[in-house]
């Protein structure tokens, strides 16, 4: 087996575990059932905080886990998902419960190492596939989550608190095996390789960063740990100067590192955002992510609305597990179907996005009017499988035209900006001290924003399609030859 392959291997076996948590789709039942016993506006409290945490780490793990090259943060992934579940599990109080929505939202803002460890252990000609592994381990692993949740739940098997410590034992198993993972020798920007001394002395007159003597006075990680250490017992007191000089080389050979990264950070940033193709495409991402996050963290209460509202009793039995696996299975199967689809996105990708936006938008505002678990279920899942369909057209057509090693920060960025478009959001339509609109309302929003989505990008796509050299292009690409 080849040595890339093994690779791979390893890591979905991570990202398959780690996902495996059957409770996730009972969440919102089991913070309201006894023992528990918040209230709707009490979840809406606690999940607020995990937006807000989510938006201030992301930026943060993504550099660290650049400069602490992936496994260390991988296995922090694992720790996080421990303290997560284990506050989940035995906290009693609101705060408790938003403590461990920080950790969760630290443990999905780790998720960048486990997405972007593989790029840096195989070679470029790699990429397609170990993506594709690692997207379909996690699409497995939620999947089968769905699947087991639901079965144990519908034959009484176990009841909410109990899928608790399942998800329990697949997070410390994902940490227990993150151990085992090979450590990463070099990273894209902290810890470079191949640094393009003539690029660098180029960058040096317009961003007045980095010195030529940076690139070739660059110590290695180690020789940044260690090397004052060494220095100090191999040196013979009588020429203490010597040390000095040589902890200040140290010293200066670590500013010189951070100046490397933020000129290929800046340089890799400005490539990506003056493409004004990736720029649309990635606005997109970012404000149709924001919804899905926002209708994501909410969906249960539309659910838990429509049992009081029909009179359930407490034994009424859900199928949040079902309807979980339904819609993975089915989004990935679409987004797999992407890969074969040879359509010119430059001529229809704004027209599409419209499109999809506007029936995304529409089934969120139908769902406001449904008064059966059925129909909502449908809705939601109707609206899941079109957004990771696009989403996934999306990321393909954003990484087509990035420069190489440079997804890991534009996915983090545009994850960023998600995050800061849904805490705006979440502030005007959930916080108390704004609007705090009731659940049906604050879906009712949420689908006005998809249908705006929708026409902005509809009003792009006119605008395109008028465009002379788009009008001669062909609506179908010509198939790839080997």
């Amino acid at each position: 087996m080849e040595i890339w392959l093994k690779l791979s291997i390893l890591l979905c076996v991570f990202g398959f575990v780690k996902e495996f948590r059957p409770s996730e789709p009972f969440v919102t039942p089991y913070l309201t059932e006894e023992g528990k016993n918040f209230t709707d506006q009490d979840i809406e409290v606690i999940f607020s905080t995990g937006t807000y945490a989510y938006l201030v780490e992301i930026i943060f793990v993504f550099l660290v886990t650049d400069l602490f090259r992936y496994k260390p943060v991988i296995v922090l992934d694992g720790v996080f998902a421990i303290i997560t579940w284990s506050l989940l599990i035995w906290g009693k109080s609101i705060l408790q419960m938003q403590v461990m929505e920080v950790f969760y939202a630290f443990f999905l803002a780790a998720e960048v190492a486990y997405y972007t460890y593989i790029y840096a252990q195989v070679d470029r000609e790699h990429y397609q596939k170990v993506t594709s592994h690692t997207r379909a381990a996690y699409l497995f692993g939620r999947a089968l989550s769905g699947i087991v949740s639901q079965t144990l739940v519908s034959t009484g098997t176990l009841n909410y608190y109990q899928l608790n410590f399942i998800s329990f034992a697949a997070v410390i198993s994902a940490t227990v095996w993150a151990l085992f993972l090979p450590p990463v020798k070099h990273s894209i920007y902290f810890n470079r390789t191949n640094i393009d001394r003539q690029d660098v002395i180029t960058g040096n007159e317009h961003h007045g960063v980095i010195i030529e003597d940076s690139v070739s006075k660059v110590p290695s990680p180690e020789l940044s740990q260690n090397a004052y250490a060494e220095t100090h017992e191999s040196m013979p007191h009588s020429v203490e100067t010597h040390d000095t000089s040589r902890l200040q080389n140290v010293q200066k050979g670590l500013t010189n590192r951070w100046k490397i990264a933020y000129y290929y950070l800046w340089k890799d940033f400005t490539s990506a955002y003056t493409n004004t193709y990736v720029v649309k495409w990635s606005c997109w991402w970012a404000l149709a992510t924001c919804g899905f996050l926002q209708v994501l963290n909410y969906i249960q209460l539309v659910w838990e609305l429509i049992i009081t509202e029909n009179n359930m009793d407490s034994n009424t039995e859900l199928y949040h597990g079902a309807v979980e696996a339904i819609y993975t299975v089915i989004g990935a199967t679409a987004s797999l179907g992407c890969g074969w689809l040879r359509l010119n996105w430059q001529m229809v990708g704004e027209a599409t996005l419209a499109i999809c936006s506007l029936i995304e938008g529409t089934l969120l505002i139908v769902s406001t009017m449904a008064n059966s678990l059925p129909a909502a279920y449908t809705y939601y899942i109707l609206f899941g499988i079109i957004f990771h369909t696009m989403i996934t057209v999306a990321n393909t057509e954003i990484a087509e035209h990035l420069n190489e090693n440079s997804y890991g920060l534009i996915f983090g960025v545009n994850t960023f900006l998600a995050l800061v478009f849904q805490s705006i959001l979440t502030v005007i339509v959930v916080d108390e001290r704004v609007l705090a609109l009731d659940t049906r309302t604050q879906f009712l929003v949420y689908g006005g924003y998809y249908m705006v989505l929708g026409i902005l990008f509809g009003c792009m796509s006119v605008f395109t399609l008028c465009k002379k050299e788009i009008r001669g292009q062909k609506l179908w690409l010509p198939k790839e030859t080997e």
